[in-house]
């Protein structure tokens, strides 16, 4: 008796009927080739030419495997192999879509790219974001199910490339297998990415202590005076527990630290000595050889948790402050005016305007911060004649108006003394820099009223051309003016707008020591003619946008030595109120303050416990990335080949 062949035989019998199906591996092995030199131009070639030549050829390669899974498909015979090289197709469309995805909205250095960022106008940014999660999201849907697929025909091989037939069941779970971990894998990253562009904070704890910063340990440290602190609060009180480990730490620093704890209820008569009204307080005074306090300042954190929950998350900044005023009384910095300089304060910010002029404001606040006394110079008071004797530091914050030859010459007068001058310029405006040419001239510099613009790095704020002259920088040296910045290298970008540029004196004094702390990023150029294009007759290379000078003086014999200090900056806007929105802009700024006002030793942030970053090197940071992206998912590979080989051993046995 004779049966007939039914559609539901087992794949055995097929593979015994079966014509016998060639499979090849070019399609695939050129889609991967693809994505490989997609990897290398965009990760590890820097030169914009060899770059978009790689991501051309890699484009290529994509398409030659797309046309390749077509053709397959095309001249296949078997209804199975047909399908699976539909599913080879669509999958290596998708990721080839996606790449397409990136190279046009993606790409920082194609002019296509700009282009469209151009045409898109404000929905720049919604389109960023948008293409930002759907094109890695493509190519991963594409490229996982290839993987799988070609992995289940391999496995149906002969290990002479030919297969008797194609088991379509192995070639369904293997896609659908692709599918789900490319899927999860999407879900991961596109949860990150909202979480990182998103950073919300969520505390649950009801209470947090905080530690003394590096910098609050060197005040501590470098105290020329007794201080004290006197805690007001009743014993068992739960804010006095979480402050005290706080000060167990700064007392352990220096003996000219010492701390107390007292009731002010218990203890009204030192209550009253250092001006305690109620208890919750934190008092810091300086003492003398009796143990009176002579000079103090107060914290006002509160008795429960709830009050001082806030006093806490800046008790290490607070306290650096008050350590500063007391111990660095009698320092007064000057801000001249009269010359067209910024403001302190101007109102609010239209940050839209082309011509905005933001005002000082928070670096006058910040030098406050920093124990110092602020003041105004100009040539109502002694600036046409000589700098005040009690001046540590003169700012002159973006002049854009006249000095005259008298104040450029007390000026010159009081570095020549060993003073210490804040030079901001405005980078558009020629007036004060010529007037000031004879003070850079006597140390060595020269200065450039040019503005400097880039094509690609800059910071967007108005979304026109003009935007291209808010050009950004990560590039610092290793001077003490720059420490928070070089420590923080890569992860830290200054905005520099509008900024002019320096560079030596040929003719400069001996003993002058020049340092340029910030440079530009490369293929930066100089815009002579304000269009914020690049010409061929423009000058493009890197730029020095900030220079310091020192100098050791000798003060005779009843003198003692005192020391030219310096600090220029191409553009007054990097520290203004706008500039200092970025954290890397304040870095600078009262990094540059404290070695001016020769605090370098104490130069850093004021980290608190519940906002410690997390800080690697650049070669930690590669060895991340590297071993995530790449050494992570071969190894899940080779798990994956290794036990499908064991498997197909096993079943052949």
């Amino acid at each position: 008796m004779t049966t007939s062949k039914s559609p539901g035989q087992s794949p055995a019998k097929r593979k015994t009927e079966g014509r016998g199906v060639e499979l090849v591996l070019w399609p695939t092995s050129l889609f991967f080739a693809g994505l490989f030199a997609l990897f290398v131009a965009e990760r590890m070639v820097t030169q914009e030419g060899l770059q978009r030549g790689l991501d051309g050829f890699a484009l290529l390669l994509l398409l030659g495997s797309v046309v390749g899974f077509g053709s397959r498909r095309s001249i296949a015979q078997d209804p199975a192999e047909r399908r699976a090289q539909g599913l080879l197709l669509l999958s290596g469309l998708c990721s080839t879509f996606g790449v397409c995805l990136y190279l046009l909205f993606a790409a920082k250095t194609s002019s296509i790219t700009q282009g469209l960022h151009d045409a898109l106008g404000k929905n720049q940014d919604k389109v960023s974001s948008l293409v930002a999660v759907a094109w890695p999201a493509l190519l991963l849907l594409g490229a996982i199910p290839i993987a799988f697929i070609q992995q289940a025909l391999l496995s149906m091989t002969d290990g002479q490339g030919r297969a008797e037939a194609i088991e379509p069941h192995r070639i369904r779970y293997s896609t659908q297998s692709g599918l789900s971990l490319a899927l999860v894998v999407v879900l991961v990253g596109a949860v990150n990415y909202v979480a990182s562009e998103r950073n919300v904070k969520f505390d649950y704890a009801r209470f947090r202590s905080t530690k003394p910063s590096e910098t609050t340990r060197k005040i501590i440290q470098n105290l020329s005076k007794p201080i004290r602190a006197t805690l007001f609060f009743p014993t068992g009180n739960e804010v006095r527990e979480q402050i005290q480990p706080y000060f167990d730490e700064l007392a352990a620093q220096s003996e000219r630290f010492k701390y107390e704890v007292i009731d002010q209820v218990m203890e009204p008569s030192r209550a009253r000595e250092l001006a305690a009204t109620g208890n919750g307080l934190v008092v810091i005074s300086v003492v003398d050889d009796k143990g009176v306090s002579t000079q103090r300042e107060t914290v006002n954190l509160g008795l429960t948790p709830e009050l001082a929950h806030s006093g806490i998350a800046t008790l290490d900044s607070q306290v650096q402050k008050k350590l500063l005023m007391l111990s660095r009384t009698g320092r007064v910095a000057y801000f001249t005016s009269g010359h067209g300089e910024r403001p302190f304060d101007s109102g609010s910010l239209d940050l839209q305007k082309d011509d905005l002029r933001a005002p000082v404001g928070f670096l006058r606040s910040m030098i406050l911060n920093l124990g110092h006394e602020v003041r105004q110079l100009n040539i109502g008071n002694g600036l046409a004649t000589k700098v005040p004797t009690d001046a540590a530091m003169v700012l002159i914050a973006g002049p854009t108006e006249h000095f005259l030859p008298e104040e450029a010459a007390a000026i010159k007068q009081y570095l020549a003394e060993g003073g210490h001058v804040f030079l901001m310029f405005d980078g558009a405006s020629e007036l004060a820099a010529n007037d000031l040419s004879d003070v850079l001239k006597s140390v060595g510099v020269k200065f450039h009223p040019q503005i400097l613009c880039h094509d690609e790095v800059y910071a967007i704020r108005t979304h026109k051309d003009a935007d291209k002259a808010n050009i950004v920088s990560s590039s610092f040296s290793s001077h003490v003016s720059v420490t928070t910045l070089s420590q923080n290298s890569g992860r830290a970008g200054v905005i520099l707008p509008k900024s002019g540029w320096f560079e030596r004196d040929p003719a400069a004094p001996a003993g002058m020591q020049l340092d340029f702390p910030l440079r530009s990023m490369p293929k930066t150029y100089a815009d002579a003619n304000n269009n914020f294009t690049f010409d061929p007759s423009e000058k493009q290379q890197i730029f020095e946008v900030a220079a310091v000078v020192q100098k050791t003086l000798d003060g005779g014999k009843d003198k003692a030595k005192r020391e030219l200090r310096l600090a220029m900056v191409g553009t007054v806007d990097a520290v203004s109120d706008l500039g200092l929105y970025n954290r890397a802009n304040a870095a600078l700024a009262q990094d540059t303050v404290k070695w001016l006002m020769n605090d370098e030793a104490f130069v850093g942030d004021t980290v608190q416990e519940t906002d410690l970053p997390i800080m690697h090197t650049k070669d930690q940071d590669k060895l991340w990335f590297y071993s995530t992206i790449i050494a992570a998912p071969l190894l899940v590979l080779l798990v994956g080949f290794l036990y499908l080989r064991w498997v197909r051993r096993r079943r052949a046995a």
